[in-house]
């Protein structure tokens, strides 16, 4: 073992084991550092670098440094022990020199130094935003700041002198105030995008109904970011004046107006007649009646500026459980199969949930337990017969014995694994699209496909001439912008330097179109072609699914519950819409508070 005397770093090792200090190059690289009493030397690595054990590291975590650099060292102090007020170490005491055996060679090793850790403490406003972080992304009341046990949590954590919790009402008007700041930064970040889309459903819970609606961009940097908007308490009828004007209104608050590139929702008739009728801004000179449900006119995908957009996720989700049942009742083989398949299906999934005997049985035989579906979550029917599926045919029948249900024929069991094996690229589909970084148009302007999912050359031919006419539309519209312009010559230096205005090189909308589609496939690769990234960040804007704004109810739901029920809609919608920067939209809220 190597007996470490005064000097600990940096240290030449020969071949032969011994040390070699150099103790005037050892005052200059280390001696001039206070912290080296908080390291302990362990062995050699190599000849360049050495272990250390950091002594205010529980169990002395083990180190890496350099012979002849402190670097490594200093960031770990930092980095680990940032509250730890370092004290300077008195001139020839080390910690390495305290655990020197007394029989080696050298000076005689002194005493270990006592580390002065005294920690800095919070500050009044740390603490406060670390707590109105738990209290709303745990969807807890906001009395919890005043429970006693809660409080003898907080005094335990060091804080500056006379820094204290504040109580609920006070600690109330925090959160709204950190709300008006969210809400200012977001207005202020929405000013500076030029193309956003929107998510909008209505919510009802506990007789009280509520329009949710949510916010998505692409930054310059063409990531996606997302944002909650409002999560409006609607009375009487969902109409779709009321409904238009609720839309109108949130827009204008955030200034959205001539942003929107597209609405997302789902297929009620409701909002689709408001936006119908809120295209012209001219609710008084409507006159199609209330309760018209006619199909409505969309404009083309292609072009998609200030219109509603269905979810696809929901018309694909009609696809694979309406379109399909109709499919399968419209054959008589099929009828009878399909429908007796999915009587026993359901009987063992109502047999299970409603009987705990039941349920141990089923858990018993297949280690798991069975999932009931669901009308208002996608692929949940999918799911719950995959689970019955992943029970074997010899284990399933004598389970359905002991619960007292009919068995399962020769015929229905192979249909399920058929049903499940067509059903599955739908539902890999809806999982796709209901991604945050789905963009709506994954195909048709997206780098990563280009013109790869098109199979004929006709189409694909199709398809570019598309794109170029949309990039001389857009290259158009931004080409009277001001050009940065030169700074004016002298009188004496305009005659001799006068020059016919050179002609700039003119766009080519061929060229850029033609260029990028012989590109690579990396999303990155939009930074080269200036007018099909803006292109991109248009039409990819919208969402394929109004999932986000599901996702901001689902924590709704958290956020009033039954023991809250006293709750007020616009504190309600404060602190979910906080709870939502937290959880769904942390982008905002960590800039923010």
């Amino acid at each position: 073992a190597l007996n470490v005397t005064r000097y600990s770093n940096p240290i030449t090792f020969l071949s032969n084991g011994t040390m070699e200090r150099d103790r005037e190059h050892v005052r200059s690289a280390f001696d001039g550092w206070k912290c080296r009493h908080y390291f302990q030397f362990d062995s050699v690595k190599n000849d360049k670098n050495i272990s250390v054990r950091c002594t205010l590291c529980v169990g002395r975590k083990l180190l890496s440094a350099a012979k002849n650099s402190t670097s490594n060292l200093s960031k770990h102090l930092a980095n680990r022990h940032g509250n730890v007020k370092l004290t300077e170490s008195p001139t020839g005491i080390t910690a390495a020199a305290a655990n020197v055996d007394s029989t080696s060679d050298g000076p005689t090793a002194s005493k270990q130094v006592k580390i002065d850790v005294k920690p800095a403490g919070l500050g009044a406003a740390e603490l406060k935003k670390l707590v109105a972080s738990y209290v709303v992304e745990e969807m807890l009341p906001i009395s919890t700041v005043d429970s006693e046990s809660f409080r003898r949590i907080i005094d335990k954590i060091p804080t500056k002198s006379g820094v204290r919790l504040p109580q609920r009402k006070s600690f109330s008007e925090y959160l709204e105030r950190e709300y008006d700041i969210m809400n200012s930064y977001l207005k202020a970040t929405l000013e500076e995008v030029d193309f956003v889309s929107t998510t909008a459903d209505i919510w009802t819970v506990n007789n009280k109904s509520f329009l949710g609606v949510t916010v998505h961009w692409i930054n310059s940097t063409l990531q996606r970011n997302k944002a909650a908007l409002a999560c409006k308490r609607i009375k009487g009828s969902h109409t779709f004046d009321v409904i238009g004007a609720e839309m109108e209104e949130i827009h204008s608050t955030y200034g959205l107006h001539g942003k929107v590139v597209a609405t997302v929702t789902d297929n009620a008739s409701n909002f689709a007649k408001a936006f119908r009728v809120y295209q012209s801004c001219d609710l008084e000179s409507e006159s199609e009646n209330e309760d018209d449900e006619g199909e409505p006119t969309f404009t083309d995908v292609i072009n998609p500026a200030s219109t509603l957009q269905m979810c696809i996720t929901h018309t694909i989700n009609l696809i694979s459980t309406s379109d399909v049942e109709k499919h399968l009742n419209s054959s008589a083989e099929t009828k009878s199969v399909y429908r007796s398949s999915m009587a026993k299906c359901s009987a063992l999934w109502t047999k299970a949930s409603r009987s705990t005997l039941a349920a141990e049985q089923v858990e018993e035989i297949s280690r798991r337990k069975l999932m009931v579906p669901t009308s208002t979550r996608w692929n949940s029917l999918y799911e719950a017969i995959s689970r019955i599926l992943t029970i074997p045919s010899n284990e399933l029948n004598p389970l359905c014995v002991k619960l007292g249900i009919k068995c399962f024929t020769e015929k229905e069991y192979p249909f399920l694994k058929e049903y499940i094996s067509v059903m599955k690229p739908l539902t890999v589909a809806l999982d796709i699209l209901q991604g945050d970084e789905c963009p709506y148009g994954a195909l048709l302007q997206h780098s990563q496909f280009k013109l790869r999912w098109l199979r004929d050359e006709c189409s694909r031919v199709q398809v570019k001439e598309l794109l170029i006419t949309e990039c001389r539309t857009t290259a158009a519209a931004t080409a009277d912008v001001p050009q940065d312009s030169q700074p004016p010559a002298s009188p004496d230096e305009m005659d001799f330097f006068d020059f016919e205005i050179q002609p700039r090189e003119s766009f080519s909308a061929e060229n850029e179109v033609t260029d990028y589609i012989r590109s690579g496939h990396e999303l990155e690769i939009l930074n080269q072609f200036p007018t099909v990234k803006k292109i991109y960040m248009k039409y990819n804007t919208p969402t394929p699914s109004s999932a986000p704004v599901e996702r901001l109810f689902s924590l709704g739901g958290l956020v009033l519950s039954p023991k809250r029920n006293r709750l007020s809609d616009r504190r309600f919608e404060k602190l979910l819409l906080i709870a939502g920067c937290i959880r769904l939209f942390s982008f905002f809220f960590m800039q923010c508070l």
